[in-house]
């Protein structure tokens, strides 16, 4: 048999096969016995695993399914606020898909949409025995709503006068009016859940049309109150916008874990204020109910900023 030195290829495959059988020959019996016994572990630690896993997740959905068709989930579905219902569906959509995922052998994501189904319902039952807004109540945010959308609309209308007519694009003025109308229409009927929404859209609308045209200007906002419950509810509603576009930046899945767990200790900071606001608004201290809600949005514009978003 011949040895050659490394780096020297000129040798025949023939002689590069004789060397590797006899280095294979000398330590066959040892590292056959070493790969057996390896092996052998990983299939007694998979055979113990997945089938516990699999009755872990069939058993909790199971448990989803028996929630999903008591009685509670049953008056959420009939007489339960919108929030509620929607979560409810919710649960149930990621049942289904958790059932789809357990019977094609994914456990992993199976058990992760049972998870969520769980949480979804639960948090459709805390949403449903939370107390219903008086009609007042609505009635004034909804028109707390309106006067904004009124004064970015001006702003528009101001500065396509100063950029010129071939800015117009930028904002669908029908599609606004139809909003507008839609909610109008729904508030009359008492529907303010509907009327709220539309409005929401046509303010999103509005907004991003205003951001655009004013590029790289600084633009300062005045938002007049008739109460400190209305600005109250502003702030609020500010912090509840921040926090669901915090929440889609996370579901993308595409952000550095650092990141993440820096937005993660700024968002709990400013829950805990903003829980710390309710609190005092609920007693009528509306002057430091406002200054904590203040507070808990710039928290989250922080943690905003962090995560890449340019506020």
């Amino acid at each position: 048999m011949k040895w050659y030195p490394l780096g020297y290829t000129n040798y025949s495959i023939f002689d590069l096969q004789e060397s590797i059988i006899h280095g294979l020959r000398r330590y066959s019996t040892s590292l056959l016995l070493a790969i057996s016994l390896s092996l052998a572990g990983q299939d007694t630690d998979a055979a113990e695993t997945q089938p516990d896993l699999r009755n872990g997740v069939e058993q909790r959905i199971k448990l989803t399914q028996s929630y999903l068709a008591s009685k509670t989930a049953q008056k959420i579905a009939e007489t339960g606020n919108s929030q509620a219902r929607q979560l409810l569906q919710k649960a149930r959509e990621l049942l289904a898909q958790a059932s789809a995922q357990l019977s094609q052998g994914n456990l992993e994501a199976a058990q992760k949409n049972v998870n969520l189904s769980l949480q979804a319902f639960t948090a459709a039952g805390a949403a449903n025995n939370k107390p219903a807004a008086s009609t007042e109540n609505l009635a004034l945010e909804v028109g707390s709503i309106r006067n904004e959308i009124d004064a970015y609309l001006e702003s528009f209308t101001q500065a396509l006068s100063e950029k010129g007519p071939s800015m117009a694009g930028l904002l669908d003025r029908q599609y606004v009016a139809d909003l507008l109308s839609r909610a109008e229409q729904s508030q009359s009927l008492g529907e303010f859940d509907t009327a709220r929404s539309a409005l929401n859209q046509a303010k999103q609308l509005v907004v991003a049309a205003l951001i655009k045209i004013r590029n790289n200007e600084t633009v300062v906002y005045t938002v007049e109150f008739q109460t400190p419950a209305d600005e109250f509810r502003y702030e609020r509603e500010r912090y509840q916008e921040y926090t669901a576009l915090g929440q889609k930046l996370l579901d993308s899945g595409e952000l550095e874990t650092s990141r993440v767990l820096l937005f993660e200790q700024l968002k709990k900071n400013g829950e805990r204020l903003s829980q710390e606001a309710l609190a005092l608004a609920g007693k009528g201290d509306y002057p430091d109910a406002i200054n904590r809600m203040e507070m808990a949005v710039i928290k989250l514009i922080q943690g905003l900023r962090l995560l890449g978003v340019t506020l």
